[in-house]
C-alpha cells in the first residue's frame, strides 16, 4: 500500500508540475506576442524584423492560464498537499492526552467528511446541473477535436474533484487513527529528536 501511495504522490507532483510549467510556457508566449511588434525595430536581420512587425497579441493566453490555474489550485491541495503540510493552530491539541486526540481527530474528520457530503450534490447541481454553466461559455478557448467553445462549468469542476478526494482523505484519516492512533506532529517528532541528542 506505501509503494502505491508512493507512485500515486510521485505521478500527482508531476502532473502539478506540468501544469505549472504549461502556465509559464503560456505566460511567455503571451508576453513574446504583445511586445515583438514593438521592438521588431531591434532586429538587425530584416526578414525576421518583418516578421515579427506582424506579430499580434493572442487572445486566449489570459483564460488559459485562468483555467489552468483553478485547476493547479484545487488539483494540489487534493493529491499534492500533505496533511502535514497545513498551517494548523494546535496548542490545545498538543496538550491533550493520546486518547482524547484520537477522539478528537476522529471527531473533526467525521464532521468534514458530513459537511462536505452534505454539499456535495447542491455543488455538483450548481456546476453541471445548471443550464447557466452550459450556455457560459470561455470565449476565447476551444476544444481541441471539436472546435466548440469551452463551458465554463469546466472552471469549476476542479472544485468537485478537492471535495471528492477530501472526503476520501479524511475517512482515511479516521480509520488509520482508529487502529493506529493519532499521528505525532512535526514539533513533536522535533522535540523527540533533540531529545534523543542530548
Amino acid at each position: 500500500m506505501q509503494n502505491f501511495a508512493k507512485w500515486l504522490t510521485r505521478g500527482c507532483e508531476f502532473i502539478a508540475a506540468m501544469i505549472l510549467a504549461a502556465i509559464f510556457i503560456i505566460f511567455l508566449l503571451q508576453i513574446f506576442a504583445r511586445y515583438t511588434s514593438k521592438i521588431a525595430w531591434l532586429m538587425p536581420i530584416e526578414p525576421l524584423s518583418n516578421w515579427m512587425l506582424t506579430v499580434e497579441p493572442i487572445g486566449w493566453t489570459i483564460n488559459l492560464i485562468s483555467l489552468l490555474w483553478v485547476w493547479l489550485i484545487f488539483f494540489g491541495c487534493s493529491f499534492v498537499v500533505r496533511e502535514r503540510d497545513h498551517v494548523t493552530f494546535d496548542i490545545l491539541y498538543l496538550a491533550l492526552p493520546d486518547h482524547l486526540r484520537r477522539i478528537a481527530i476522529i471527531v473533526i474528520s467525521l464532521i468534514m467528511i458530513f459537511a462536505l457530503l452534505w454539499s456535495f450534490l447542491p455543488t455538483w447541481d450548481s456546476i453541471f446541473g445548471s443550464r447557466l454553466m452550459d450556455l457560459k461559455k470561455i470565449q476565447t478557448l476551444r476544444m481541441p477535436i471539436t472546435g466548440d467553445k469551452i463551458p465554463i462549468k469546466w472552471l469549476f469542476a476542479s472544485y468537485i474533484t478537492l471535495m471528492i478526494v477530501v472526503i476520501l482523505r479524511y475517512a482515511w484519516i479516521c480509520y488509520e487513527v482508529s487502529i493506529k492512533g493519532p499521528p505525532k506532529r512535526p514539533i513533536e517528532e522535533f522535540s523527540a529528536t533533540q531529545k534523543d541528542d542530548a
